[in-house]
């Protein structure tokens, strides 16, 4: 079976789901949130089969083109938020984090699925690059999620009438869901480090080579567990942990489009 209905309708479906969030956001008519919620979960479930197919038809090695990198990001990234939101009501995220699935989406129906070589991915290889993109989506919705907060926070400084003071929980809520998100980044990326450090060790005969992955990695493995630290012993609350983390996923930014998308091709490589 081709993958490429479910790739596209998928794109369709998260794209209703982002028209329709962004609707809710201007109108506040809570029946257009619900046709988000419901696009976002058929897109989601597509999205998984067309990323099922493309592995079935092309082997794990496809997970490491840039279709596949794609279909992972976008996938992973609605998981995050149809748990936190459907857990927290949040649908206003939907109108900050849909467009992005959308986008991701997109991509990946046009570009390449073809592998640049045939890497002995294996298991170990499939865990480290799930794990590393629930880690980045996970950081990109609690960074999300912190533009919303400082958005929120300032209308309620400046006692400004918006949807935000009835679609959203308080702003001590809203900092608990965003280090939540956080520290679900951070287990996910440390365990893509670890399992990836096994990968390499099958791979190249060594567990670290300095390779500008790894080290890219490792800065923003230190940065999250700063962040981390800062807010249970530094006090570092509210408007600094939203700061800390927008500045965190601005360095998982680089690291995704440095060294997966622009670098040369080699493992870390996303290049078709």
């Amino acid at each position: 079976m081709e993958p490429k209905a479910f790739i596209y309708t998928s794109a369709v479906l998260y794209g209703v789901s982002a028209f329709h969030y962004l609707l809710y956001l201007l109108f506040r008519k809570e029946k257009l949130a619900v046709v988000g919620l419901y696009s976002a979960r058929f897109g989601f479930l597509t999205n998984l089969f067309g990323l099922l197919l493309e592995v079935l038809n092309g082997g794990t090695v496809t997970l490491f083109t840039p279709k596949g990198a794609f279909l992972i990001f976008s996938l992973t990234l609605v998981s995050v938020f149809l748990y936190f939101s459907t857990k927290h009501k949040l649908s206003l995220s939907g109108a900050f984090l849909m467009p992005w699935a959308t986008l991701f989406s997109i991509l990946s129906c046009v570009s390449s699925g073809a592998p640049k070589t045939e890497l002995p991915v294996g298991i170990v290889g499939v865990v480290h690059i799930v794990s590393a993109f629930f880690g980045y989506s996970a950081f990109m919705f609690s960074a999300i999620l912190s533009v919303i907060y400082l958005i929120f926070e300032r209308h309620l400084k400046r006692k400004k009438f918006s949807i935000f003071f009835f679609k959203l929980p308080s702003l001590t809520k809203l900092e608990s869901i965003i280090y939540t998100s956080i520290t679900v980044g951070f287990v996910f990326i440390t365990i893509s480090m670890f399992v990836g450090a096994v990968w390499s060790e099958e791979l190249f005969g060594t567990y670290w080579s300095w390779h500008p992955k790894q080290v890219a990695t490792l800065i923003s493995w230190f940065t999250y567990a700063g962040i981390i630290h800062l807010y249970l012993y530094g006090n570092w609350k509210g408007k600094r942990i939203c700061y800390l983390s927008i500045l965190g996923f601005s360095i998982i930014l680089l690291n995704f489009l440095g060294v997966n998308l622009l670098s040369k091709k080699d493992v870390h490589s996303f290049k078709g």
